[in-house]
């Protein structure tokens, strides 16, 4: 059996689209894991800190003692929450859990009504993004 010009063309493009798709997930994987380690790294403390505290600032429009208050929240628990983030990797994250609750409870101390109802809303949408971060039980659908 011969095999014909035109399959042989056909052939050639379609390994090269395989060896092309697969490049392209290693590298995929490879930045994946870059970024990981970026955000683990000691010599970047409170990068989490520093977003999720502008992010609060905005959304509950924090006054100016609330945002300092709630800096020092996230800094006083700043070296326990890197521990606990590493730990996640070797176990099921309920110690970090425990942490992000005591944390939030310690947030909410600080932010009048409508601001604590406001956090509440987006810790659940925090939680339904990322299990580990919500408070409270973990909830799956149809469970």
């Amino acid at each position: 059996m011969v095999i014909g010009p035109k399959l042989k063309i056909y052939g050639i493009v379609a390994g090269i689209f395989v060896l092309g798709a697969g490049a392209g997930a290693a590298s995929g994987y490879a930045v994946a894991n870059k970024r990981l380690a970026a955000v683990l790294r000691e010599d970047r403390p409170g990068m989490g800190d520093a977003r999720r505290m502008e992010a609060l600032a905005s959304e509950l429009d924090l006054t100016r003692e609330q945002r300092r208050q709630v800096r020092q929240i996230m800094e006083r628990h700043r070296n326990e929450n890197r521990e606990l983030t590493r730990a996640i990797f070797e176990k099921c994250g309920e110690d970090l859990q425990g942490l992000r609750t005591r944390v939030d409870a310690e947030i909410r101390g600080v932010l009048n009504e409508q601001q604590a109802k406001r956090f509440g809303e987006l810790m659940e949408k925090r939680g339904n993004r990322f299990p580990l971060g919500a408070p409270g039980p973990r909830h799956r659908k149809g469970d």
